[in-house]
């Protein structure tokens, strides 16, 4: 059964679904006709229907434009939690079905650039990598050094990569583990002046990020953790939230979200990150601010996502 169109989504058909380690699911999906083509290294957010709600999550593209214009494919490889509200179930689903994606989305890209490249991976943190790797003609000498941290045999695609250093001249990769081969500093301080790519957890995104500023590297990452939220006020208050017509106090130190979901009110939610956009809501009065930026709204009706924002006012929503 085709899912229902919505507003900015494509439907996709799950071409087939393979466990390929210890939860981790790979997906290939059919987009429908008129998807906009991705570059390597962009995401995408996946919604799926799950007992009659739609439960949407970030993931990136682990397969190349290429892949997509010659077998028509997308590939999502996902790390699978037993109690995740969406990756529980991807391991379910069968070849035919149908689900929502977004467009392709981030400038997370391999820079078009003769300069030495070194990609940093953690974890899942190698999907962009795999994409950008494939996007690369065969024969192409450009250096490009790719550093893959993963726990003890929990490494992806290891026949893929070796078969990827055949064909690309200047590709070499090493896998690693932390107990073994020490931190990203460590590993990343023989490259310096190089360009960094990076993508990984957020510890491993900060350590990164301090070695780079020390040393004067070039650096572009991506993760998909909680935006980090800009909070410009120190002080608690208390303020009147009106929403569908029923009144709450709330504070102005978490997000419009946390409380209508700690209040038990009816509302639409997906990834919590401010991507999917299931959370709108209109906005009648009242002033919010967004966590991600600090920007302040203006007094009067507009479309806000409640999981980020927090309110400066009282302010009155409808659903």
């Amino acid at each position: 059964m085709l899912p229902a169109w919505r507003d900015g989504y494509y439907r996709a058909r799950i071409e087939s679904v393979r466990v390929f380690t210890k939860q981790s699911v790979e997906l290939l999906l059919v987009p429908e006709k008129g998807w906009p083509t991705h570059k390597s290294g962009q995401h995408l957010a996946l919604t799926l229907n799950i007992n009659g709600r739609l439960v949407t999550r970030v993931f990136t593209i682990a397969s190349s434009a290429e892949q997509l214009e010659a077998q028509n494919t997308l590939r999502l490889l996902i790390r699978t939690q037993d109690k995740g509200a969406l990756t529980a179930h991807l391991s379910k689903l069968t070849r035919g079905e149908w689900v929502n994606i977004s467009k392709p989305q981030g400038t997370f890209l391999l820079p078009r650039t003769e300069q030495p490249v070194v990609m940093l991976a953690g974890g899942s943190g190698i999907t962009p990598f795999i994409a950008m790797l494939h996007s690369i003609p065969k024969g192409d000498t450009r250096p490009i050094t790719l550093l893959y941290y993963a726990k003890k045999n929990a490494h992806w695609l290891n026949t893929e990569l070796a078969q990827l250093q055949v064909s690309l001249p200047g590709f070499e990769y090493r896998l690693l583990e932390r107990d073994k081969d020490g931190d990203a500093v460590k590993a990343l301080s023989p490259y310096t002046g190089k360009k960094w790519l990076v993508c990984g957890p957020e510890g491993l995104h900060k350590q990164v990020a301090q070695l780079a500023e020390q040393t004067n590297t070039p650096l572009a990452s991506e993760h998909f953790s909680a935006t980090p939220r800009v909070d410009l006020s120190t002080e608690r208050a208390e303020f009147t939230v009106t929403y569908n017509g029923k009144q709450f106090m709330i504070d102005n130190q978490h997000t419009l979200l946390a409380h209508l979901k700690a209040k038990q009110q009816e509302v639409n939610a997906g990834c919590g990150m401010g991507i999917c956009h299931q959370c709108k809501c209109v906005k009648k009065r009242g002033v919010v601010r967004d966590t991600r930026t600090g920007e302040l709204s203006d007094n009067t009706e507009q479309l806000i996502q409640l999981c980020v924002s927090q309110v400066v006012s009282d302010v009155e929503l409808v659903k």
